[in-house]
Order: C-alpha cells, then structure tokens, then sequence
C-alpha cells in the first residue's frame, strides 16, 4: 500500500474519475437519510441507569406535605409578589424554621436581590451539597403575559427544604436559591459562589461543593404534565444518568414526561407510525435548538460550571384523552424527595454515563458513537475531493524536468501564493466587519448586499485552473478541520454547518468549467439557496413548524423579532455561536462565492 505522500494523479482510478461528483452527491445524501434513521428503535438506545446510588427503586418516601400547608405558602408568596417585596418574605420564611437565608443585591438599576438558603446536612460537614433552583419569574408561551410569577415552583421548593431540615439520613447540604431576573441572576450567584470575576462581591455563606441540582418551574397552579428541559450553552447537556433518574420517578408516580412539550406513548396503544413520527419530530427539534448555544432554562448557567442540572416545567397540555384531572402535590413532591435523597446516596460526581447523546423520546436516545458517523459521512466529499486534488498537483520527478521538487515528487506547475492569500485576507477582512459587527437583521440583510457586488467593487485577481484548485484544496481542508473540531464541542451546530458548506463546495468546484451558462448557474444558486440569510431563515421556519406541531407561513417579523431576541441571548450567555459563524463559516462561503469570478488565463503548456 503506497504512502500518502507517494501518491499521484495516475494512482485514481478512472472510474473515480468520471463519477466522483456521483459519489460526492451519495455521501452528502446518505448522511442525510442516515441522521433521519436515527429516530428508528434499531439505531437508537433505551435508557439506563449507570450508577447504582442512583436508583430511585431504593428511596423510600417518608415525607408528608399536606395541600393546607403549601397554600399557606402560597398565600405568604402571593402578598410579597403584590407588595413587591417578596425577597424579604422568603428570607423570614428561613429564619421562621430555623434555616440560614441571606440575599444577594444585583447591583444594577433595578435593585432587585437574589435570596438563597442553606439546609445544612446534620450528618456531616459541610463538603458536598445539592442545589434546588426556583426563579422568581419564568417565562411561558403567552403573547399577554411573557412573563409570570413562579409561585407554584417557589412554593414546593420552600416546602421542600423545610420538610428536608434535620432529617438525620442527608449527608450533603442543600441550597435552596430564589434568582431574581433568570439567568441572569443566576449568573451573577454563580459567579459570587465560585468567585470568577473579581470585581463580583463574595457571597455571605458558602455550602459543600454543588453536585447536581433541580430547576422548578411552575407559574400555573394546576398541571397535567412535566416538560423536560435540558440544553445548554454552547451545546452542552447534563449527564444522562440525571435525567434518567427523573424520568424513572415520573414513572414511578404515574406522572407523563416529555421533551420539547412531545410527548411519545410508550405503550402498545400509540400506532407504530405515530411513534416515528413524533420520535422524528423530537430528534429534529433537539437538534435545531442545541446548534442556537443557547440554554433553555437557568439551569445552563449551572452546566457551565459543571453541575450537572435539568429543569422540570409544569405543562398544562394533557397528554392523554382520558387525562382530567392535574398531577396531585404528593405525587410532585415525591419526585423531588426520591431525587434528592438519590443524589444524597452518590459518593462520586457523575462520570458513568453519557454527556453527548441525542433524546428519541423519553426511554431512548442516540449517543454519539451513532450519531456521528451522518456527520462523516457528509463532511467525506470535502477530504475525498481535498485528496484528489492534492495528489493531482503532483507528478513523478523522474518524469518531469522542472525544479520544483518534493520527496521524490515534482510540482506540476509554480504558485503564486501572495495573490492568492491577498483574496484570503480580503474576504476575511470583509467578513468580519460586515458579519460580526452588525447584529441587527436589516443590517445582516445591507451586508450581504454588499458581499454579493463585491467582486464588481473588488475585482477578483487572475487565476489558472491550476490555482483555483489550488485554493479549492485549502478551503476544503480548512472546512473539514473546522467542521471535525466543532463536531466535538457542538454536533448539531457542525451538522448544520456541514448541510450549508458541502453544498457551497460542489457548486464553487462546478464553476470553474468554461461554459457560461454554468457560471451564471453557479452564482445565482449562491445568491438565493446558497445565501447565510436565506439558510438562517429556512432554519427558523423549520424549526417553527416543529415545535407548533402544524403548518405555519413564513412571518418575516417574527424571524427578525426572533433574531433580536436570540442576540440578546448570546451575548448575556456568552456563547460562541455567532462568533463561529461570522468569523469561520461566512468568510469559507465568502471565499468560495467569490471563486466563482475568477478571471482565468490559459494554462502555460510548460506546466
């Protein structure tokens, strides 16, 4: 078998040759259908426990919370929303029971404080803790009321932490935490606690290192199902053994779980092409919604830290016909006894399971020893296609009479390599103030404009054939590098990335034919499906249609309303999505859009 640098242009065989572009089209489209097959029962996994502490099977409940007194709580919790001084109602609820409570002032023009309470575990001292997380205000799909108290979640968590002092089985302590503007209180605690800023002012008191945690919320009084949320920045997801914990305890107190509000039955009632249908749905929205690096909850701030968290959502979407009555508060509370008292059996951080998986639905899920091989299966054309041309640069040396020479091989024809890393750095530098310094949607729109007529206002320098493969070859390496590395840190941002570029790569290969139709065929693709924007706004749309469950028409003001939102977002979260994008994915597809006029001379026939 000869070695990579020994190989030429001869070693291809001649049927690769005359139908590589078929195959490129078959790797690209294979990795497609593969990514769909994934919601099948065959591909995918069932759920299981890999820590043995963990299991809910053990705990016995013994905690009794009558409804009497969570609406005494609730009628305390409701006074303090009304009279807006709520931080101080919770901190005289601890001190009431004996529990340490402290506050925390943002700092900022609004004055508002985050509370936090300590239960102190009788058993030992203070080296490890669970955390229970109820923000003041969630937010809910509700164009009236975006925004709404989170009584109901602050109530059973209160509940909760009082019912757990003193209990003479808990070995951790648990720090019960009320953030005031969501993630962004959450932030400002985390930071505190962990003190990585150092202008941030040290907490009052500090409990055990923070293993894992819950996040409550629940603004409606009466719920039918759980909703579980799990994403986080950049990508990341809790251990699966967590989750599995909780969808155990909902099972085990009959109470329906579901991601992305789908839910799936298990049971020999739901017709087999139902169950692929809303697996397939659920699969998709996972991954849409992971590629945004935004968290869909508070508890992303926590997983930066790696505190393994997940937050509970109560839905009032009935998930079965003969569902009329609302989950019952012992069964809710239940939940949250066996998972606390689950993790106050674990002696290790969670290591066993999976970190990189995708959910099917509740009792299934991909992991990324199966999910990738999709991914590799659309990036292959780029390193096929990337070795085909760098073995055809090449030609034996005892063959040829020219003098660039390199381990036994000689270079077919001389580079000029200032002209060509000028047009690099020129698209570079464009992409980066016309992309990344706008973050409004009109502006994306102006510069975008202003990419397209930039081979007019910039005349592309000339080129061989020779030296359009030449920068074709960089740019499919580079695009194979960065897709390989994102993959790692973020799979459903490279798949995405990967369905926009390989695209782009073929039909900026097409174009250096000499037909003119082809040409013009080529930049009128990279105009309108080949667009940043037109991609971004399919992407939503896709992803609006998933998660309403029906059809809906385009609404332009929504997708900008949405993008506004989602900058925000990034930038509170500072997640590195829209970094990889404008400075890494645009400026390939930039490169590649302005290949397209390259002004060709002959060939010298000494070459």
């Amino acid at each position: 078998m000869p070695l990579l640098s020994n190989l030429l242009a001869k070693d291809i065989p001649q049927t690769f040759q005359k139908f590589q572009l078929h195959v490129y089209a078959g790797f690209f489209f294979f990795g497609l259908l593969g990514f769909v097959y994934l919601m099948s029962p065959i591909v995918s996994r069932r759920n299981y426990l890999s820590e043995n502490a963990l299991s809910p099977g053990l705990v016995s409940n013994d905690i009794y919370i009558s409804n009497e007194h969570i609406r005494d709580i609730i009628g305390q919790l409701r006074t303090g929303f009304k009279e807006k001084n709520i931080s101080d109602v919770i901190q005289s609820m601890f001190v009431q029971r004996g529990i340490e409570a402290y506050k925390q002032n943002l700092e900022d023009d609004t004055n508002d404080e985050n509370v936090y309470g300590i239960v102190r575990a009788p058993r030992l001292a203070s080296t490890e803790s669970i955390i229970l997380v109820a923000p003041l205000y969630v937010r809910i799909q509700s164009k009236s009321q975006p925004i709404k108290a989170n009584l109901y979640g602050i109530a059973h968590t209160l509940a909760i932490g009082f019912a757990l002092h003193r209990k003479p089985y808990m070995a951790k302590d648990i720090i019960l935490l009320f953030p005031a503007q969501q993630e962004n209180g959450t932030r400002i605690w985390l930071d505190a606690y962990f003190n990585t800023k150092p202008d941030s002012i040290p907490l009052d008191a500090h409990a055990g290192s923070i293993q894992a945690g819950l996040t409550l919320e629940f603004p409606h009084e009466k719920f039918y199902s759980i909703d579980l949320r799990h994403n986080g920045i950049n990508g990341q997801l809790p251990n699966l053994d967590l989750i599995n914990t909780v969808v155990h305890l909902c099972d085990k107190n009959s109470i329906p779980a579901s991601y992305y509000d789908i839910y799936v039955d298990l049971s020999s009632n739901e017709l087999f092409i139902d169950y692929m249908k809303k697996s397939l749905r659920t699969l998709l929205i996972n991954a849409l919604t992971l590629a945004t690096g935004v968290p869909s909850g508070v508890h992303g701030q926590f997983l930066h830290y790696r505190i393994e968290m997940i937050t509970l959502f109560g839905s009032l979407t009935k998930r079965d016909q003969y569902q009329t009555s609302p989950i019952t508060l012992r069964a809710f509370d239940d939940i949250i006894e066996g998972f606390i008292r689950s993790l106050n059996n674990l002696l290790e951080r969670f290591h066993q399971s999976f970190f990189f998986y995708f959910h099917i639905n509740r009792r299934n899920f991909v992991s990324i020893a199966t999910y990738m091989v999709p991914l590799g299966l659309i990036v292959a054309p780029a390193l096929i296609r990337s070795l085909v041309l760098y073995m055809s640069f090449f030609t034996s040396s005892e063959t040829s009479a020219t003098t660039y020479i390199t381990l036994g091989r000689t270079m077919k024809f001389d580079m000029n390599y200032s002209a060509m890393f000028l047009e690099i750095l020129e698209c570079l530098a464009l992409s980066y103030v016309l992309m990344w310094i706008p973050m409004k949607f009109t502006y994306l729109i102006i510069c975008q404009i202003t990419m397209f007529i930039s081979p007019i206002l910039l005349r592309p320098f000339r080129s061989t054939e020779r030296q359009f493969d030449y920068l074709q070859f960089i740019l499919l390496l580079t695009g194979s590098a960065l897709l390989g590395c994102l993959s790692l840190l973020n799979y459903s941002m490279a798949f995405l990335a990967a369905c926009f570029l390989m695209p782009c790569y073929m039909f900026a290969g097409c174009s250096k034919f000499d037909h003119w139709i082809i040409k013009y065929f080529c930049r009128f693709l990279f105009l309108t499906c080949l667009n940043p924007l037109v991609f971004l706004a399919l992407y939503h749309y896709l992803a609006r249609l998933l998660m309403a469950g029906e059809f809906l028409l385009p609404n332009f003001n929504q997708l900008t309303s949405d993008f506004d939102t989602y900058i925000a977002s990034y930038r509170l979260f500072n997640a590195w999505t829209v970094d990889v994008v404008c400075l890494a994915i645009v400026p390939i597809w930039f490169l590649l859009y302005r290949s397209t006029f390259w002004i060709r001379t002959l060939v010298d026939k000494t070459q």
